[in-house]
C-alpha cells in the first residue's frame, strides 16, 4: 500500500524529471486516431526537452483492464496506467498518492469535474490525475428520421420507443449494444435504470436496492422499446455500432462523438445528414454516464517523480487544448479551465456532447465510487440484467433477470 506523500496545497512541490529516465505509459486507443498521434507527439517532445525516453503503448479499451490487472498482480509494468471509470478505487494500493500534483493543477485550472474527482479520490487521497471525459450522446441520421416521419430526436425514453418503431419499419433501425461493451453498454443501461428511479445500491454503498418496482419499470420500458423496434445487439462491442453507422445499416446509436467526427474528417459519406442529441429523460429525470479516463502513477515506477512531471506537462492548458482541438470534440477536459473549449462552440452539432457532461453519474450511483462499485461495473451486472430481459426480442424473464442481478450485487456489497 502507498501512504500519503504530500498534502499539496501551499506546500505543493513541482516534481522534477530525471535526465536519463525512461517512462512507459499504457492507455487505450482512441476512436479518433489523430488524438493519439498528438498525445504521442507531445509526450515525445517533452521527453526530448527533458532527456527522458518516453514510450506510449496504446491498446483497445477491452484490453486495458486485463493488462492493468496483470501489471497490478505482478507489481511490475508501465510507470503510468490510464484508469477507466473507478479503477483507482479498485487498484488503490498500486497507485501512488498524486495529491500534490492534482493540487498544482487545481491552482492553475480550477475545480476538477465532480465525476473525475469521485473516481480519482480514495478516502480523501488523490490516486490518479484527472485526464479526460469522453461524453456519450446519440448520433443519428436526420434524413432517415425525416423519411420515417420523426422530426427531431426523442426527448424522453417513451418518445424513443415510438421513434424506434418508425425507424425499424424503414429498414434502418435505432440500434444499441446490451452486451459487454465497456463504453456503449454501460453508458446506455445505467442511465435508463436511473431515469426510472432504479439503482444498484443505496447511497450508503452497502444495501443492495436493485430488486425494486423502479428497476422493473426500467426493464419493462426497455422490453417495450425492443418489441416496438429498438434493435439490441448482445454481441456488439464498442467499435461495432460505429461500423454499422458508417456502413449505412442503422439510423441512430449512443456513442462518443467519434462517429460524427470520423464522418466529418475521414469518410465524408453522411456528414451533412448526421446530427447528435443528448440523453432522453425518464420519469425520474435526465441522466447520463460518460466514459472517463484518469492517469495513475504506479507504485513500482523507479521514476515516479519523472512520471508525475510528464503528466503535469501534458495537462498544461495550452498543451491540453492543442490535444482536444486535434481530437475534434471527442474529449472534454476535466477541469473548469477547459469547460469553454472552443472546439465545441466551433461546431453546433457537437453541443450535445457538452450537454451530457453535467448530468453524468457513475456506476453504482447514488453510492459514492468505491472498490465495490468498480467490481460491479467490471462485471457488467446492470448490462447483463437488461441483456437477459431483452433476449428473444424483448421477452426475457424479468424476475429471473432481477434476481440474478440481486444475487451478484449482494455477493459484492453485502458480503462480510
Amino acid at each position: 500500500a502507498c501512504g500519503p506523500q504530500s498534502s499539496g496545497g501551499p506546500t505543493a512541490t513541482i516534481p522534477k524529471p530525471r535526465k536519463g529516465a525512461s517512462i512507459r505509459l499504457l492507455q487505450w486507443t482512441s476512436f479518433v486516431k489523430p488524438a493519439d498521434e498528438e498525445f504521442k507527439r507531445q509526450a515525445a517532445e517533452w521527453g526530448a526537452a527533458n532527456g527522458v525516453t518516453v514510450a506510449i503503448e496504446t491498446v483497445t479499451g477491452d484490453q486495458l483492464q486485463p493488462k492493468t490487472a496483470a501489471a497490478v498482480e505482478a507489481s511490475s509494468g508501465p510507470d503510468i496506467i490510464q484508469m477507466q471509470y473507478a479503477w483507482p478505487q479498485l487498484y488503490t494500493d498500486a497507485c501512488l498518492d498524486v495529491s500534490n500534483e492534482v493540487n498544482i493543477l487545481i491552482g492553475k485550472l480550477g475545480k476538477p469535474d465532480p465525476v473525475n474527482e469521485a473516481y480519482c479520490k480514495v478516502n480523501g487521497t488523490w490516486r490518479a490525475i484527472p485526464y479526460t471525459i469522453v461524453p456519450n450522446a446519440w448520433t443519428y441520421r436526420t434524413d432517415d428520421f425525416q423519411q420515417a416521419g420523426v422530426t427531431s430526436f426523442p426527448k424522453t425514453w417513451d418518445e424513443l420507443t415510438s421513434a424506434a418503431a418508425k425507424l425499424k419499419a424503414t429498414g434502418k433501425p435505432i440500434s444499441q449494444t446490451d452486451g459487454h461493451a465497456y463504453g456503449d453498454s454501460l453508458t446506455m443501461w445505467n442511465p435508463v435504470l436511473w431515469g426510472f428511479g432504479g439503482k444498484e445500491v443505496n447511497a450508503d454503498g452497502k444495501t443492495v436496492a436493485i430488486n425494486s418496482k423502479e428497476t422493473r419499470d426500467a426493464i419493462r420500458w426497455a422490453q417495450g422499446a425492443v418489441k416496438a423496434g429498438l434493435v439490441v445487439h448482445p454481441e456488439w462491442l464498442d467499435p461495432d455500432n460505429n461500423q454499422a453507422y458508417h456502413a449505412d445499416r442503422i439510423s441512430g446509436t449512443l456513442n462518443g462523438a467519434s462517429i460524427y467526427i470520423r464522418e466529418k474528417i475521414e469518410f465524408h459519406h453522411y456528414t451533412d445528414v448526421t446530427n447528435n442529441a443528448p440523453m432522453p429523460s425518464g420519469p425520474k429525470g435526465t441522466f447520463a454516464m460518460n466514459l472517463i479516463f484518469n492517469h495513475a502513477v504506479m507504485k513500482w515506477s523507479p521514476d515516479a517523480e519523472t512520471a508525475k512531471a510528464m503528466l503535469l506537462a501534458l495537462m498544461d492548458k495550452d498543451q491540453y487544448m492543442k490535444w482536444t482541438t486535434v481530437a475534434s470534440g471527442y474529449n472534454a477536459g476535466p477541469f473548469d479551465a477547459f469547460h469553454n473549449d472552443p472546439v465545441f462552440s466551433a461546431d453546433p452539432k457537437l453541443k450535445a456532447f457538452q450537454d451530457v457532461v453535467a448530468p453524468g453519474k457513475w456506476p453504482g450511483w447514488p453510492a459514492s465510487p468505491s472498490k465495490k462499485t468498480a467490481q460491479s461495473q467490471t462485471q457488467y451486472i446492470v448490462a447483463d440484467m437488461f441483456g437477459k430481459a431483452l433476449a428473444n426480442g424483448g421477452t426475457g424473464d424479468v424476475e429471473a433477470a432481477v434476481a440474478a442481478a440481486e444475487t451478484s450485487l449482494k455477493a459484492i456489497f453485502e458480503r462480510p
